[in-house]
């Protein structure tokens, strides 16, 4: 799983150009809370999962936003966070960059399979 996660964060040389198209899939409540299973958010290269939590924040609404963020706008412990299949917990948390032009992110609350 490291050799994979390795991948992830070195996929673009500079992270810092271009548009980073994240999917996210929403599962379980979290499906519920947003309204959505599935959005799609372009961010600024350079974007880390802190920003992308703040911007779903924004798009899903408050019931999203109370159920699954922090009052720092971070994902809650019970929310399970994989990018590109691999476990946020794997990477440098929230403030791992979201690298290359495409992103998938999984929300799976974790008292679900996480």
């Amino acid at each position: 799983m490291a050799i994979r996660s390795e991948k992830i964060i070195q996929r673009n040389e500079n992270p810092l150009q271009g548009i980073v198209t994240v999917k996210v899939i929403l599962m379980g409540e979290l499906k519920r809370w947003a309204g959505e299973r599935e959005v799609e958010i372009a961010l600024p290269g350079g974007a880390t999962i802190q920003m992308l939590a703040e911007k779903l924040g924004v798009m899903c609404g408050q019931t999203f936003v109370q159920n699954a963020l922090t009052k720092k706008g971070a994902f809650q412990p019970h929310v399970a966070v994989f990018i590109d299949g691999v476990h946020m917990g794997e990477l440098d948390s929230a403030q791992t960059v979201l690298r290359g032009g495409k992103v998938e992110l999984m929300l799976l609350p974790s008292y679900e399979g996480g």
